[in-house]
């Protein structure tokens, strides 16, 4: 089969666990035989094509008013007008679509499409494709994606949402295939009236860890309790809901490590409210592969409703138990004894997890068994397979 796979960044650029979720996707069917090429916005103002992996690549210029990735600091009105532009960004439709003229796949699948925004499925589907898309987040209800405003999630859009999104939300008519990367973000969009005519299903996005995987019993049973964070350092993160309960557990009981990257002015509140601690780790960008090894437990504080958390797999590969709040698709990975959730409006309940968890160490090593084994329920393997399902319907159809 041949296949399109549309994403707005593919490496080298700076991407997220949705970007990632693409590229293993595309990666993988290339290596199954698969014809794979990959449509991705570029930041030089001429097209390029690159060899990536069994999988070419095609970076396109992106035609609007500047390079959003990540958040970008313009000037409200340039803001406003970005998103008004990528409501409907006719120049990037008829880039794909020439695009699409050239290379003649048998099918394609979209992932996040901001920069090339939701007017280029009509050119998929005047070409008579078949036409696949993967919910990774809020993009069609909200114009950030998040649906998250002034600190508290949105309960469904309000009024400017959608009329912000209105072009996108009438062109998911054109939809013949979506796949959510969870229950709850796929149910979010359908229960709110998009979609009419696809097929929906569910495919679990899937994450194998590289080389061999750290054993389970190479983390020491004494010591401090080693506590991590891995992702954005942004305020609907919750990254600052976990700081404030590290620090106040009793000191020298545990350690604090801390990876990503994110907003400068809110990471340099943070840090400055832990400069004192030495327990208190901030080491940017790792992989997880160097990171999750040296931890007891991690924790995703999540305020934001997010689809299905990467973040999450990779702990789980790792043999690492997670605590995570109860919000969006994390419930659906993290159940039975694979770790901790609980309600990130209650401030007491991640405290008192943490309190728990250091008098009751002999816990982790029953949490860490769970752990690998959900690795196997959300393996690269089982995501492909649910693709390739996704896929041979549509074409059928």
């Amino acid at each position: 089969m041949k296949i399109a796979i549309v994403s707005s960044l593919w490496e080298p650029q700076g991407y997220g666990g949705a970007e990632r979720v693409a590229q293993d996707v595309a990666e993988s069917l290339a290596a199954q035989g698969h014809e794979v090429q990959a449509i991705c916005l570029g930041q030089s103002d001429r097209g390029q094509e690159a060899w990536l992996n069994g999988v070419q690549v095609h970076y396109r210029p992106l035609r609007n008013l500047y390079w959003p990735f990540p958040v970008a600091a313009a000037p409200l009105p340039a803001k406003v007008a970005w998103h008004g532009i990528d409501a409907h960004n006719f120049a990037m439709a008829r880039m794909t679509g020439e695009l699409l003229d050239e290379i003649r796949p048998d099918l394609v699948n979209t992932h996040n499409i901001a920069g090339f925004s939701a007017a280029i499925w009509p050119e998929v589907s005047r070409r008579r494709l078949p036409l696949v898309h993967t919910l990774h987040d809020h993009y069609l209800l909200c114009p950030y994606s998040t649906m998250f405003r002034k600190g508290e999630n949105c309960a469904r859009p309000c009024l400017a949402c959608r009329v912000a999104t209105a072009p996108r939300r009438a062109m998911t008519r054109h939809v013949g295939s979506v796949i959510g990367v969870s229950r709850f973000i796929l149910d979010r969009h359908l229960h709110d009236g998009l979609f009419p005519d696809a097929r929906a299903s569910v495919v679990y996005n899937g994450y194998d860890a590289p080389g061999r995987p750290s054993r389970l019993d190479d983390r020491p049973a004494a010591g401090p309790l080693r506590v991590g964070y891995m992702g954005g350092l942004v305020p609907n993160k919750g990254l600052d809901r976990l700081l404030d309960a590290y620090l106040g557990l009793t000191l020298g009981a545990a350690e604090l490590r801390i990876a990503g990257a994110g907003e400068a002015r809110f990471a340099a509140s943070l840090k400055a409210r832990s400069a004192s601690r030495e327990d208190v780790r901030w080491l940017g960008v790792v992989r997880p592969e160097d990171f999750m090894p040296e931890l007891d437990v991690l924790v995703v504080p999540s305020l934001v409703h997010e689809a299905m958390p990467r973040v999450v797999l990779e702990a789980f590969a790792h043999g690492l138990p997670v605590v995570a709040a109860r919000r969006g698709g994390i419930p659906e990975q993290l159940h039975g004894d694979r770790g901790w959730l609980y309600e990130p409006d209650d401030r007491s309940q991640l405290p008192a997890i943490l309190e728990q968890i250091l008098g009751q160490r002999g816990e982790l090593a029953a949490k860490r068994a769970a752990a690998r084994a959900a690795a196997g329920e959300f393996s690269r393997a089982a995501m492909i397979a649910g693709y390739l399902a996704a896929y041979r319907e549509a074409a059928a159809r």
